[in-house]
């Protein structure tokens, strides 16, 4: 029986660990105390998970006061790094939510603090586990595409989830690091999984182009104080859903964080449009987009080698026109259908049932593989990787399990890219590891 602690009482910190301890794991897993610097956080979080789990607002004094063998870490991106460092040092074990920290720094003074306690940190790449983006690493490491020449990466965010980022504590990097640490660290590492290579150079472009404040003059700094409210296709309206105010509506007066900021403020500095060239060993080139501001959510992958080409394509959700344009329902999540929104007419979306990935040979022809299609979370990766961390498994011949050095590696590309979009240079990944 092992002993965990949360850190971070939010709504990953409850939905994927701290429930689902208590509930799927409580024969192997306990929950002793959670964490939050935020008291009616804490508060709501014994409500939920019940009384025989301790609540702290401190660090310390938890770790101090409960048996603690891991520390679930869950708080905002840029708070990681202090809480794994001090975990490690407290001789205990680490599983982080992504992204593992936000700067080069702090994944020089993770990866340094690991090697120095001997205690080890899993980084909860979720999507690595789904069955979908599996058989795609079995695939390519089939050997089917010969030597490797590059990869072509797309991901979309609707307007649902995309715009979510804007109103959030991630709309300012020093926070998340912005879109291309917070949201593109699982892409890039599903990428060096996928290749089982580590990048060597970034370079990249970025731009605010939708989520700008010309778009809705005179609006205010948060829905719920907003006098263009009744127009705006993104408020949000925090008292409708009892999880958001009990867990954030309630609490603002304890740290003065509020949800539903204005995803148009002027002191947004993250971008919503983005472009990004990595090249790995061996001169292998990915180029990468990401947008947050679609109508449908999804991603396209496909990589070219000298035996010809491999495509992937997973479509999450569609958001129908009808529903684009009702701004009473903008902000429930109901909206999101999963279905293939390249062949779905406006009021008649198709709904998933399985998932291509087609290789081309170099001179003709096509192979299909079919993955049937898995609506659970993040395509059936949660629960894969919550089996995988809290009840462990024999055998990872394709090596699912995220460590540091993963972790960095993720993290360092987006840090490289949001280091050439400010200066305009290529940005070597081992300058930014140094030693």
């Amino acid at each position: 029986m092992k002993h965990y602690c949360l850190v971070g009482v939010g709504s990953r910190g409850l939905s994927m660990f701290a429930q689902d301890l208590q509930k799927t794991y409580a024969d192997v897993a306990r929950l002793t105390g959670i964490m939050d610097i935020n008291p009616g956080r804490v508060q709501y979080g014994q409500q939920v998970l019940g009384d025989e789990v301790a609540g702290f607002t401190d660090f310390d004094e938890m770790l101090d006061s409960v048996p603690c063998d891991v520390v679930i870490v869950t708080t905002k991106d840029a708070t990681h790094r202090d809480y794994i460092v001090r975990a490690l040092e407290r001789g205990k074990d680490v599983i982080t939510e992504k992204p593992m920290t936000t700067t080069a720094e702090s994944c020089r003074a993770i990866l340094s603090a690991e090697q120095r306690t001997g205690h080890s940190v899993r980084v909860t790449f979720n999507y690595r586990y789904a069955p979908y983006k599996t058989e795609i690493k079995r695939i390519i490491k089939s050997g089917v595409l010969g030597e490797l020449h590059s990869v072509e990466f797309r991901w979309f965010l609707d307007t649902v989830h995309g715009a979510d980022y804007f109103r959030r504590w991630h709309a300012h990097k020093e926070n998340s690091g912005g879109l291309l640490v917070h949201k593109a660290t699982h892409h890039f590492d599903l990428i060096n999984w996928w290749l089982d290579l580590e990048p060597v150079e970034v370079a990249a472009m970025g731009a605010r182009k939708y989520y700008v404040p010309e778009r809705m003059p005179n609006h205010g700094e948060r829905c719920s104080a907003c006098s263009v409210s009744d127009e705006c296709a993104f408020y949000l309206d925090l008292d409708a859903d009892d999880k958001l105010r009990s867990l954030y509506r309630l609490n603002e007066h304890y740290d003065g964080y509020y949800r539903d900021g204005c995803v148009f403020s002027p002191d947004i500095d993250i971008e919503d449009t983005m472009s990004v060239i990595v090249r790995y060993p061996g001169h292998v080139q990915l180029t990468y987009g990401l947008t947050a501001a679609t109508s449908f959510e999804g991603w396209q992958v496909a990589f070219n080698g000298s035996k010809g080409r491999l495509e992937a394509f997973e479509p999450e959700w569609y958001i129908t026109e009808k529903d684009q344009h009702s701004f009473k329902r903008r902000s429930d999540k109901g909206i999101r259908q999963p279905a293939d929104w390249r062949l779905s007419l406006p009021e008649q979306p198709k709904p998933l049932d399985e998932l291509d990935i087609r290789f081309y040979p170099l001179f003709g022809g096509v192979e299909r593989w079919t993955v049937p299609h898995v609506g659970e979370g993040h395509g059936g990766g949660d629960r894969r990787l919550r089996d995988d961390l809290f009840r462990g498994v024999n055998d990872d011949p394709l090596g699912h399990a995220a460590g540091s050095r993963a972790g960095a590696m993720s993290v360092l590309i987006g840090v490289a890219a949001n280091e050439s979009i400010r200066t305009g240079q290529f940005i070597r990944i081992d300058d930014l590891l140094k030693d």
